[in-house]
């Protein structure tokens, strides 16, 4: 089987010459946006991103009969193609989750740092799937009230919109889609924007979702982005506008990037050989990324421990550095982000039996991973 691979993977051919062997596997690489018709023509299957547009007239004339996305968004894949008994596709929803939510946690982290946030306030998380239902249970272990939102799942738990919105900080979790019963395309719109006034709204989902013409006229909205309209050109007022900018990093964690080839590689290796193979990631020290009084003294003064998520997660630096560029190092800032860890597979032990109260919230972190 012939596997063309986008170049950004290249990094990790050790770990994808171990899920799929060169002996069953030829495989070549590809510039993820300059994708062409002949590159393709004699690949039985692609493993690309998001940057990658493809649709049945594209490939049509090619061998491909597997599309492995390491993304969690579907929407640079057709429909057409995805829906197509021709075409194996996949996604890997789910695998870069927790970077996610550390991306989330990072910026509360940094709103209590600056006293616009507290562990008493409230979160609305608007789409309980993946993320949103670990981003939930992170929230309990930190002792912070939240409510879900989400029109596709039956469960008495889940609220309505207006509850969500009625939220100190509203966190957005959703695929992006324009049909269907429940489009999220311009979810917050002029329609509702009146009753989002004094509200925090983090976007890591697309940017579509929220529509930045309309988002700039609510001066008073403390708006977090991560995702945007026509990446990756973004609107630099929208950029400027936003308290904190980034360029769709939420999910590059080395943990997140890592899992999501995995699960992708794997696919592929399934549709060719039938076989699975399992893959687990390694920990790190929690001392390496805090001192153990520094996350005590934090986590009594703030019943938040400062520092946990962004000593390995510098938002606030990235932020102004795509800030200061208005947006055209989008590409480049992606490519480079540091290779940092989800706090999920933190390490804690050089912290227990120290202190009690420590003790019970680190045992709750603990618990998440199961």
């Amino acid at each position: 089987m012939h596997v063309l691979i986008d170049n950004e993977f290249f990094q990790y051919s050790n770990l994808i010459e171990e899920i799929l062997p060169k002996k069953s596997f030829e495989k070549s690489f590809f510039v993820g946006t300059e994708l062409t018709t002949s590159e393709i023509k004699s690949a039985d299957a692609i493993l690309c991103r998001s940057v990658t547009k493809l649709n049945q007239e594209f490939i049509k004339d090619s061998q491909i009969s597997v599309i492995a996305s390491a993304t969690s968004g579907k929407d640079h894949i057709s429909a057409d193609l995805i829906n197509s008994k021709n075409y194996q596709t996949f996604f890997s929803s789910g695998a870069n989750a927790w970077s996610v939510v550390h991306y989330v946690m990072a910026v509360i982290e940094t709103l209590i740092t600056r006293e616009l946030f507290s562990s008493q306030k409230s979160v609305g998380i608007i789409g309980h799937g993946n993320i949103g239902k670990r981003l939930g249970k992170t929230l309990s272990a930190f002792n912070i009230p939240w409510h879900a939102n989400d029109p596709f799942l039956e469960d008495e738990n889940l609220v309505d919109l207006e509850t969500i919105f009625n939220c100190d900080l509203i966190s957005i979790h959703t695929p992006f889609t324009r049909q269907g019963e429940h489009p999220t395309y311009q979810l917050i719109n002029k329609n509702n924007i009146k009753s989002l006034t004094n509200k925090i709204i983090i976007n890591t989902s697309r940017g579509g979702i929220v529509d930045e013409k309309t988002l700039l006229q609510g001066e008073s909205i403390l708006y977090i982005s991560d995702v945007w309209e026509n990446e990756p050109k973004v609107n630099e007022l929208a950029l400027k506008h936003a308290y904190i900018s980034t360029p769709h990093i939420a999910g590059h964690s080395l943990d997140g990037k890592k899992g999501s080839l995995i699960e992708a590689c794997k696919f592929i290796r399934t549709a060719k050989l039938l076989d699975k193979i399992e893959y687990s990631h390694s920990s790190l020290e929690a001392s390496k990324i805090i001192t153990f009084d520094t996350f005590l003294n934090n986590f009594h003064a703030h019943d938040f421990p400062l520092g946990m998520f962004t000593s390995e997660f510098p938002i606030n630096e990235i932020s102004d550095e795509f800030k200061q560029a208005c947006g055209k190092n989008f590409l480049q800032l992606r490519s480079s982000h540091p290779q940092r860890r989800d706090f999920i597979n933190f390490n804690f032990n050089d912290f227990l039996n120290r202190d009690e109260s420590v003790d019970k919230f680190i045992n709750n972190l603990v618990r998440l991973r199961g």
